[in-house]
């Protein structure tokens, strides 16, 4: 999956990561009054295994309010790069 030309809206910025696998790995994260309230993959090069990782660590992030959240067993790198990606808008969306 790959979406180049997203406009992006307020409250809204994009994370990079990279894992070792797939290589660069992009998220969409909304973030307003200080809480995550959506979080997208919208880039990415993983493998099936990976794919465990993109559906459902998301969901794990936005319910923890945080990229600390455990990986997803058996796609440990595809885990890492969510959470480094995660991690990388946040701090954007801190910033402002």
């Amino acid at each position: 999956m790959d979406i180049k030309m997203r406009e992006i809206e307020e409250n809204q910025y994009i994370g990079n990561g990279f894992s070792a696998y797939g290589g660069e790995l992009e998220v969409l994260l909304t973030y307003q009054d200080d809480k995550i309230q959506n979080l997208q993959v919208i880039k990415h090069h993983e493998s099936e295994m990976g794919q465990w990782a993109l559906d459902e660590l998301p969901g794990k992030i936005i319910a923890a309010n945080s990229a600390d959240v455990d990986g997803i067993t058996g796609a440990s790198a595809t885990s890492r790069a969510i959470k480094e990606a995660t991690t990388d808008a946040l701090q954007q969306a801190q910033q402002d």
